[in-house]
């Protein structure tokens, strides 16, 4: 998944024409506080930030890339300073954290590895796993090996819904291997794997990439990126289980989504995809519930290529207090690099959507493709990482990625 966003961009400084609004809070160096940060930051009450990197951390481990590592940014006086909370070491309490962290009430992490454990061969099938603090620092407690027709190779974050449980998906397993939506349930003797709906590759579609989101009444709605179909969006009613599909792209309005949706007030959703849309580099799509349980799709954006960005396949948009929208893209912007771009999506007169480039990354110092979403705080601030660039000479020249913030 984030592996193949290596991509040699010029090693250029950031544009000075955004300068005002974008600075860098953080950026890796690989080992001891991770590098390559492939999933979205999350905000704790206070305002600290925590997210992962897929790699960095223990040195030696995968041939000295390191496993990843689960991080906090805290901001002081003098700046941000980055803690690593835990540090994989690629045995049983996994190795390679793709996703975002969640919090419980009580105030323990939650995640993912896409590998490591003890099941399966090689690399391991993957783990969900628990932070939990404590007064000598935060502890493991691994809660689920993953492995056979449950699925494997977890690349999407852990969500609760009321009851505490835990829901996501896998890109495999099933009956078809083409992917599920599964709980995590904890109960005597530990947690549990329930597979809710196994993938078959009607118009659903297959390979279910990022985690589902939870409605007021348990109900779980989702993408898949995949594949004849173009994928599609759909929902598990709570209890049966049932599926239905929401939306296939194979009706057109875009294709290949692999991130999660976003709700607004009045129940609409929102998303975007890799491909489709009027010049083929992927949009952002609006879906409405209408009479009879009947969606309508609506484009709100086409991404044109070029220096408006293109191919958002995992980046999730969200939504400021006013109704506009905001996301990234891993590629497009700086015509020099192609290394990305953060854009802002705002309505206008006839039911338009007007896009802003708030930044478009050179591949230097302000970092190269940010392939995940981008998280807001109270004040509207936007928080968010890129996976590769920063500090040079990290990883042969790439950069271990870092972590912005940007003030629309």
């Amino acid at each position: 998944m984030a592996l193949a966003a290596f991509s040699a961009c010029a090693a250029l400084g950031p544009s000075t024409a955004q300068a005002q609004t974008f600075r860098i809070l953080y950026s890796f160096t690989g080992s001891p506080d991770g590098g390559n940060p492939g999933a979205k930051l999350t905000l704790d009450a206070v305002g600290n930030l925590y997210g992962a990197t897929v790699f960095g951390g223990v040195p030696g481990c995968y041939a000295d890339a390191g496993c990843g590592t689960v991080f906090q940014l805290t901001s002081t006086s003098g700046g941000w300073a980055e803690s690593v909370l835990y540090a994989f070491t690629g045995g049983a309490d996994g190795a390679n954290p793709e996703a975002s962290v969640t919090f419980d009430k009580a105030g323990n992490l939650y995640g993912t590895t896409d590998s490591g454990g003890t099941a399966g061969c090689g690399f391991g099938n993957g783990v969900a796993f628990e932070l939990s603090p404590g007064s000598s620092g935060w502890t493991e407690t691994v809660l689920y090996n993953f492995g056979g027709l449950g699925g494997c190779d977890p690349v999407a974050a852990l969500v609760f819904d009321k009851a505490g449980n835990l829901y996501s998906t896998l890109p495999n397993g099933g009956s078809s291997d083409n992917g599920v939506v599964y709980q995590l349930s904890k109960g005597v003797g530990g947690w549990k794997e329930r597979v809710l709906y196994a993938f078959n590759g009607n118009s659903t579609g297959i390979e279910p990439l990022a985690a589902p989101i939870v409605d007021a009444t348990g109900n779980l709605y989702g993408t898949t990126s995949c594949c004849g179909t173009g994928g599609a969006i759909w929902e598990l009613l709570h209890g049966s289980w049932k599926e239905k599909t929401l939306y296939s792209f194979a009706s057109g309005g875009g294709a290949k989504s692999g991130a999660s949706l976003v709700f607004d007030k009045a129940g609409n959703l929102y998303g975007q995809t890799e491909l489709g849309g009027k010049y083929g580099k992927g949009v952002v799509f609006k879906l409405a519930p209408g009479p009879k349980g009947k969606w309508k799709e609506t484009v709100l954006y086409s991404f044109k290529g070029g220096r408006d960005g293109e191919y958002p396949l995992l980046s999730t948009p969200i939504l400021d207090k006013t109704g506009n929208l905001y996301g990234t893209t891993p590629r497009g912007g700086d015509s020099a690099c192609n290394c990305g771009t953060v854009f802002k999506l705002a309505p206008s007169s006839g039911g338009r959507w007007k896009e802003t480039v708030l930044h478009r990354f050179t591949g230097g110092s302000d970092g190269s493709a940010p392939e995940s979403g981008l998280t807001i705080d109270a004040a509207g601030r936007l928080y968010g990482t890129t996976y590769v660039g920063g500090n040079a000479g990290c990883y042969g020249n790439f950069g271990c990625g870092v972590v912005f913030e940007i003030t629309p």
